[in-house]
């Protein structure tokens, strides 16, 4: 709870190390609170679960996991 606060007053922190593609975005976990992350054309973004759903999105290659 404490760290969505933060993450909502300072932005979210990107682990460059962690990006992955999904085969249409760059994707990642916030670092400090764990949200979903995308990359589009404006940058870093919150994953939407209803907006940027879509069957051609490949999962994580280690976990397997979409989000």
């Amino acid at each position: 709870m404490f760290r969505k606060l933060v993450c909502s007053v300072s932005g979210h922190s990107i682990n460059r190390n962690r990006v992955w593609h999904d085969g249409l975005n760059f994707r990642c976990k916030c670092q400090s609170c764990g949200t979903p992350m995308l990359r589009d054309r404006n940058g870093w973004r919150e994953f939407d679960f209803e907006q940027d759903a879509a069957e051609h999105r490949a999962s994580h290659p280690v976990t397997g996991r979409t989000a």
